[in-house]
């Protein structure tokens, strides 16, 4: 993405309208959707940076249509802003908006990986291991990007197991909000580790069918969380 599209500052003379508009063909509005997400949640687009339609399109060789969905998605997400006479803006999470996400996410997960341990057939069980099998080799790679999505993946794959779509929609918004996290308190790869072990422990409960000690070994992993 060119700077002058990642560092776009307001401008009183310019204004950025959006519409409410039919999307575009999917691929291309998912295409420019992630691509988008993917830079603020890495970010690449740091908290605070404004944007501007015409420029995120020429950056991501795309038309205007396409990103325009993508910026009314990553609104109702929660990760950008849009801002009267000034512009779209990346949204910038205070200490109280993270503690806020991180608890709400506690007592909803814990549930899941209850309801996983009691709901998931051996396939889902099967998908969950191998997930957790990339995760030794992107954290000698120290791929932490890679290991973002190994995450998303993974807490999406729990709720998943408990065939419960609202439980699914609701952990995936909570869970995105909080991706922001990983560049904020996990640094190297002892921390890395340690998530991978509490990853593991997760889900070999699961597999056992261990309702309780699903549930306690999620609590332990997000309180952990909450507490970094």
């Amino acid at each position: 993405m060119s700077a002058r599209a990642a560092q776009r500052r307001p401008d009183a003379g310019r204004r950025e309208t959006l519409h409410l508009a039919p999307a575009p063909k999917a691929s291309l509005g998912e295409e420019a959707y992630e691509a988008i997400k993917w830079r603020i949640l890495g970010m690449e687009i740091a908290p605070g940076t404004f944007l501007n339609v015409q420029e995120l399109a020429n950056a991501l060789k795309l038309g205007r249509s396409p990103v325009h969905y993508a910026v009314l998605r990553l609104q109702h997400d929660g990760l950008l802003e849009v801002l009267p006479r000034k512009g779209i803006v990346v949204r910038a999470w205070s200490r109280d908006d993270i503690a806020q996400v991180v608890e709400a996410r506690v007592p909803l997960e814990t549930l899941i990986a209850r309801l996983a341990a009691e709901r998931a057939d051996k396939a889902q069980v099967r998908a969950l291991k191998t997930l957790l099998a990339d995760g030794p080799g992107l954290i000698a790679a120290g791929d932490r990007e890679g290991l973002m999505r190994l995450d998303r993946a993974l807490h999406h794959g729990l709720a998943g197991c408990t065939h419960n779509p609202t439980l699914a929609e609701v952990q995936g918004l909570l869970h995105q909000r909080s991706t922001p996290l990983w560049f904020i308190n996990l640094a190297d790869r002892r921390e890395y580790q340690q998530v991978q072990v509490e990853h593991e422990r997760i889900v070999a409960r699961v597999a056992a069918g261990d309702a309780d000690g699903a549930a306690a070994a999620m609590h332990a992993h997000l309180g952990g969380l909450a507490r970094r």
